[in-house]
């Protein structure tokens, strides 16, 4: 459906995005993930015909689209903000891309209202965007980008500037909607709850660069670098030289962790280790388990649907742990943390 080859942008002397190439599949929603100052919107961009490739081409449907113009490319698009027409009602709105498309007037106004109960909100066609709120803002701009039914849907970080709560509620409503009209979704974000929440896909970028490319779980699971490892979610990372390999154990001083076999790691290597804090046990009295080691509570930060307690070892290392919510014990307690074998990120 869409490919990008060797995409290569440069700003002057700085080279904003390098040699990027991923492809979507007819129907997948993927996301470019990634910290500001990546590449991620001027690719996106580049995509929608607002950025011209210094190398590289884009093909949609087959097409080579790299030097077609924007109103060319039957692409919709929803930005940060939702860039609506301020002097124009939420129907005037949406009608305004159908007419720039060759709707008739009255096949025109049956779009619109199919699109306003797309997005739950019937009753809102004659208010202007002055008077919505900023989640109902971005739902008229999304009836908006797929009003046309175009190829490919582009946003770029829509939920930017919400609040927790309808950042969520909007989340669900994007995915709801890119399901329900089935169209084929680029979606750039630097959230990795976003990112590992809607997408079939995701791409993870750095300076410009591909970092890894796969579906969330494989992302999340099994990072391909440091990088991604402790951009996409949190860790505890420890360090450390392998001194057998069966069983596999990474020495640090006098600690030692005891890991799932990998041939590939030969005695002497230097690894990273990451584990997540879902997978960490914490307890007040020693279990004699592998992985386990003894420290003191330096921090218990409530988050509602769980706790996560940071927990400092002699050495001063800080392993954050997931736990129940308001967990039974204090700051300072000493306490044990453990975690098995297979739940160890090995680079």
């Amino acid at each position: 459906m869409l490919e990008v080859k060797n995409f290569t942008k440069y700003y002057g002397d700085l080279k904003a995005v390098d040699d990027l190439s991923f492809e979507l599949n007819q129907g997948e929603f993927v996301t470019l993930l990634g910290p500001s100052g990546c590449g991620k919107s001027t690719t996106l961009h580049a995509i929608a015909g607002l950025v011209e490739p210094s190398e590289g081409s884009i093909h949609l449907r087959g097409k080579d689209i790299t030097n077609t113009p924007p109103s060319e490319r039957n692409i919709g698009m929803a930005f940060q903000h939702s860039a609506l027409f301020p002097h124009m009602t939420a129907e005037e709105n949406i009608e305004y891309g159908l007419k720039m498309h060759g709707y008739n007037a009255a096949d025109a106004k049956q779009r619109v209202q199919e699109l306003l109960g797309l997005v739950q909100m019937p009753d809102h066609g004659d208010h202007r965007p002055g008077e919505l709120s900023g989640g109902q803002k971005q739902r008229i701009s999304l009836a908006r980008a797929v009003a046309y039914e175009p190829d490919l849907l582009l946003l770029d970080e829509p939920l930017t500037g919400l609040d927790r709560v309808l950042r969520e509620e909007m989340r669900r409503e994007i995915k709801r909607i890119q399901e329900e009209v089935n169209v084929t979704t680029l979606y750039v974000t630097h959230d990795q709850e976003e990112a590992l929440s809607l997408s079939d896909r995701v791409v993870v970028l750095k300076d410009g660069r591909k970092q890894q490319v796969g579906r969330p779980r494989e992302i999340y699971e099994t990072p391909v670098n440091p990088f991604v490892a402790e951009f996409v979610g949190k860790s505890t990372k420890f360090e450390g030289t392998v001194a057998s390999n069966s069983p596999l154990v990474v020495r640090n001083g006098n600690r030692e962790f005891y890991l799932n076999g990998n041939e590939s790691l030969a005695d002497g290597k230097q690894v990273v280790l990451y584990v997540r804090p879902e997978d960490i046990e914490i307890a007040r009295s020693a279990t004699n388990q592998k992985n386990e080691f003894r420290g003191h509570v330096g921090e218990i930060t409530e988050l509602g649907r769980f706790a996560e307690v940071l927990v400092e070892l002699p050495e001063g290392t800080n392993v954050l742990v997931e736990t129940e919510r308001f967990p039974p014990i204090r700051e300072g307690d000493d306490v044990y943390v453990s975690f098995d074998p297979s739940n160890v990120i090995t680079l």
